[in-house]
């Protein structure tokens, strides 16, 4: 398996920079070393075709006006090779007047920058470009890492290229497999899961390494498209945060209060469960082999509905409370990330988490925090676009974003939401927890309680 678990080939990120100016070749060759990506330069189209048919090249930057061969065909050459035409193309010229940058583009190029270039511009788009190569080749190749490119984007690569065969799972917590004929899943198991249970329980998994095995499959326990059991389950956990509030730990005690007589066909087999024995949500679970998100929607409805309680002490009732001492209903706030331990520091900067401790249920995160008085139901999305399909349905029901930026990488994704956010009418506001990036413009940088706060008056001006 290559570099970071994509299954790529074994050689450094390597980028081909070509332009018969050696002021222009030093600067940005030191600037992307720098950013840690191997170099290769030439002064021209012709000693740079050569490069590239002798060794591996990721990307190329390149400048147009050269002697011998100039970029223009430099790019056509690269682009007539089967071998060498998915490599990404920067071009950098001196010209820039549309007619030229027309040229450039036909000719194949995928961005065109005007000298004198900004060098920082210039590597925060070759590491975009490079993460889009990598996770294309972590796909194409059919094994990678979890953590690089995420279960959703595989499935939906197998749906559009109508694959057969079956995806083995290996993460921490288990092992699964997902069969799929036609592009449409067939079956699945996830340790002791089976079905869409299991699938729902697989779509939750942000690291594990994956294997795809083609081969012809039989009809099992699924039977459903893959944009179906997306869908099924966008709607699922976003149905969920309405009643995150209300969600006991795994192993609290929970005790009837009343009689349920509801039609949820989940809440009903939990309270059943909980009838005959089962004395917490971990024992529920073992014994109906259910699904996290079923579960955690089913026992969230039974104690918002008041006939399940916690026996320690009823902290939802206890939320209510505190959300009526503050103004009335919290206000619904998703934050969306790229990053793990940027979400807890972004936790721990908006205030007090009270009796509503950070929960985790699928993709999402929950937790209840009280800012400057004002109680706000938070949900934590990944922000990466192959997640939009969960955070748009956050987005309908929220107040409004904040989106964390850890890296200039971030951007592409951070853009992508706050475009999606505009077209809904919700406000977004892009932070950064510490002076990371190499341009801030457009994000604000919080490293205080009172930064936030400022922060989240512009999505809740009542916050101010």
């Amino acid at each position: 398996m290559g570099e970071g678990g994509f299954g790529m080939a074994l050689h450094p990120k390597t980028i081909l920079v070509v332009d018969d100016d050696e002021l222009v070749v030093s600067l940005v060759e030191a600037d992307l070393r720098q950013a840690g990506f191997t170099v290769l330069t030439a002064p021209n189209g012709k000693e740079a075709l050569t490069m590239v048919l002798r060794e591996p090249v990721d990307i190329i930057v390149s400048d147009i006006s050269m002697p011998e061969m100039n970029g223009l065909e430099f790019c056509e050459r690269i682009r007539q090779s089967p071998e060498h035409v998915d490599i990404p193309f920067i071009f950098l010229t001196a010209h820039g007047g549309a007619g030229e940058r027309i040229r450039g583009l036909r000719s194949g190029a995928d961005e065109y920058l005007v000298k004198p270039i900004d060098t920082t511009d210039l590597v925060a788009r070759v590491e975009i470009l490079y993460d889009r190569i990598r996770r294309k080749r972590s796909v194409s190749t059919l094994k990678g890492n979890l953590r690089d490119v995420g279960l959703c984007e595989v499935l939906q690569l197998f749906e559009l290229s109508r694959k057969n065969g079956v995806l083995h799972l290996d993460a921490p917590t288990g092992r699964g497999e997902l069969a799929v004929a036609d592009g449409a899943l067939v079956n699945a198991a996830w340790n002791d899961l089976e079905g869409e249970d299991a699938v729902f329980q697989m779509f939750t998994l942000q690291g594990g390494e994956f294997r795809f095995q083609p081969k012809a499959v039989s009809p099992g326990n699924v039977a459903q498209p893959i944009s179906f059991m997306l869908m099924e389950m966008a709607r699922l956990t976003d149905e969920l945060a309405t009643v995150e509030g209300h969600i006991p730990a795994s192993e609290t005690p929970l005790i009837l209060r009343g009689p349920f007589d509801g039609e949820d066909a989940d809440a009903q087999s939990v309270y059943r469960a909980l009838t005959e024995g089962c004395s917490n949500l971990a024992a529920v679970q073992r014994a109906l082999r259910i699904s996290d998100v079923r579960l955690r929607l089913a026992i969230g409805k039974l104690v918002e509905g008041g006939c399940v309680a916690a026996r320690s002490a009823s902290s939802a009732g206890e939320a209510g409370d505190q959300a009526k001492a503050t103004g009335g209903k919290p206000a619904k706030l998703l934050v969306a990330f790229t990053d793990e331990s940027v979400l807890s520091r972004c936790m721990s900067l908006l205030g007090d988490v009270g009796s509503r401790p950070m929960q985790r249920s699928g993709l999402s995160d929950f937790s209840r925090v009280t800012v400057s008085s004002q109680v706000y139901d938070v949900v934590c999305l990944r922000g990466e676009k192959r997640f939009s399909f969960m955070w748009e349905l956050a987005l309908r029901t929220s107040e409004g974003a904040i989106f964390l930026l850890k890296t200039d990488a971030d951007k592409e994704h951070a853009a992508f939401f706050s475009a999606r956010a505009a077209c809904l009418g919700k406000p977004v506001v892009r932070v950064c927890l510490a002076a990371s990036l190499r341009s801030s413009t457009g994000v604000q940088v919080i490293t205080r309680p009172e930064d936030m706060l400022r922060a989240l008056s512009v999505l809740r001006p009542a916050a101010r």
